[in-house]
C-alpha cells in the first residue's frame, strides 16, 4: 500500500484548509485503488506537537505507486493541487506495510 501524508501548518487559514481537505477526499475517491482517506481532529498531541508549527495531518492510501501518482497528478485534481500548495503543507509519499 502507498500512503500520502500531508501536514498543514499552523499558519495556513484553517477554514481553507478544511476546504481543500475536503476537496482533496472527494476527489482520490474517484481515483482507481484508492484505499481510505483520514484527516487529524482537534489540536495534535505528543512531543513532536508541542511546537505547534502543525495544526493538520491527512493520508490517504492507495493500492500501488502507480495509483498513488495517478491520483496525484490526475487532471480532476490540479485545481485542488494548486489550492492545497498555496497553504504550504509539507507532503510525503511512502510505501507501508503491516508488521
Amino acid at each position: 500500500m502507498y500512503r500520502t501524508l500531508s501536514m498543514y501548518p499552523k499558519s495556513a487559514d484553517p477554514a481553507q484548509v478544511d476546504e481543500v481537505v475536503q476537496r482533496s477526499a472527494a476527489a482520490f475517491k474517484q481515483s482507481p485503488g484508492f484505499q481510505s482517506f483520514t484527516t487529524s481532529v482537534d489540536a495534535l498531541m505528543g512531543p513532536g506537537a508541542k511546537h505547534g508549527e502543525v495544526a493538520r495531518v491527512v493520508v490517504a492510501d492507495f493500492d500501488t505507486l502507480e495509483h498513488a501518482l495517478g491520483a496525484l497528478d490526475a487532471e480532476s485534481f490540479r485545481e485542488v493541487r494548486a489550492a492545497v500548495e498555496r497553504l504550504g503543507p509539507t507532503h510525503y509519499l511512502f510505501e507501508c506495510r503491516e508488521v
